[in-house]
């Protein structure tokens, strides 16, 4: 798979939607301190993404949803969901 298709609306769209299923995985769980601030900054990342798609500024919007997956996905290891 080269960069194009990385970076293509329908892969972003489908990530987006991946990581809108792992955030309902954790929705019950009460982040505090730290832990929060990620999980915060991987729902700000996922909304910029949405944002860029929105522009079709490609590039961006696939940095910022694979930046969301890496933190969100921190997070559940932590918590032994992954």
């Amino acid at each position: 798979m080269n960069n194009i298709d990385l970076e293509s609306k329908e892969k972003i769209q489908i990530d987006i939607e991946k990581l809108e299923r792992n955030l309902r995985q954790v929705e019950d769980i009460s982040f505090t301190g730290k832990q929060k601030e990620v999980y915060d900054r991987a729902v700000d990342y996922m909304n910029d993404s949405k944002y860029y798609l929105e522009k079709e500024d490609m590039r961006t919007a696939f940095g910022c949803i694979e930046y969301s997956h890496g933190l969100l996905d921190a997070l559940r290891m932590i918590h032994d969901l992954i």
